[in-house]
């Protein structure tokens, strides 16, 4: 029976922890490596969390595995990741929900980036926002959203809006150059004003 106990509790042990969820602390922990674009370190620890709590569809598990693509597309900037290591990476969350940082939302007509505007594409309203780094020599992520209710976009213009959804699709520079890392398409998509 001891024998029995003894192999019975590693197995807890890891059962446990994919049972476990990811909190504010812990999305609070990856937010430095992000500002200071240490995108390995993020990788790292984001993989890491997001290994642990697989069962987990709290928001914050959306925002850490958003930060890991994008970490991911920031190392592939750097070389220090591959755009075919990329790909396999993001390709693992697919049909997982994810959770954008928060982006000021333009006038469709208007050009930026690290910024939020609605267009009409094909008759449907989209979502779309182009991510960069903080030199801004490289897109690390273009950003596509569609979405099953179309929210009033009147209501978003001039302030901080928070997108997300499920990601359908990924595309990767197939030049494998870094003025553009990846495309990200997310589909059921939301927008929340960020307060």
């Amino acid at each position: 029976m001891k024998r029995l106990a003894a192999l019975l509790f590693p197995f807890l042990i890891v059962v446990m922890a994919h049972c476990q969820v990811i909190t504010y602390e812990n999305f609070k922990e990856v937010i430095p490596f992000m500002q200071k674009q240490d995108f390995k370190a993020a990788f790292e620890h984001t993989g890491k969390l997001l290994g642990s709590t697989q069962n987990d569809s709290s928001d914050f598990r959306g925002i850490v595995t958003y930060m890991n693509i994008l970490s991911a597309a920031g190392m592939v900037s750097l070389g220090q990741m591959t755009h075919d290591a990329f790909k396999k990476n993001a390709q693992q969350y697919i049909g997982q929900t994810l959770v954008m940082s928060a982006h000021p939302c333009i006038d469709s007509a208007a050009n930026g980036s690290n910024s939020l505007k609605f267009v009409m594409r094909d008759g449907s309203l989209q979502g779309e926002t182009i991510t960069l780094n903080a030199r801004h020599t490289s897109i690390l992520c273009f950003e596509y959203y569609t979405f099953a209710n179309r929210p009033d976009v009147a209501g978003f213009i001039g302030k901080m809006v928070r997108m997300g959804g499920r990601l359908e699709s990924i595309e990767v520079n197939p030049n494998h150059s870094i003025i553009w890392i990846s495309r990200l398409h997310i589909a059921d998509a939301f927008a929340r004003v960020v307060e």
